[in-house]
């Protein structure tokens, strides 16, 4: 996988393992399965994924990715 330095929340718990995990880098990366899928794979991502039943999405974003990105990612997963 992909190596993301996130920062500790105190409500952090056990990742569901039926989960959609997009990953951010610090480089700007957009990360699924290790594998980069860039911002505008995002959507279209989670539209197959989320067809069958309401899967959750997490995002990881490294602390010091750019904010603008996470948010970008949020919205883009959010209209899938």
């Amino acid at each position: 996988g992909v190596d993301v330095d996130k920062p500790q929340a105190a409500s952090a718990r056990a990742l569901d393992k039926n989960s959609i995990i997009l990953a951010i880098t610090t480089k700007g990366q957009v990360v699924y399965g290790g594998k980069e899928i860039g911002i505008g794979g995002v959507r279209a991502l989670v539209r197959r994924l989320t067809q069958q039943d309401d899967t959750p999405v997490i995002i990881q974003a490294d602390q010091a990715a750019p904010a603008g990105l996470l948010v970008r990612v949020i919205d883009e997963a959010k209209l899938g």
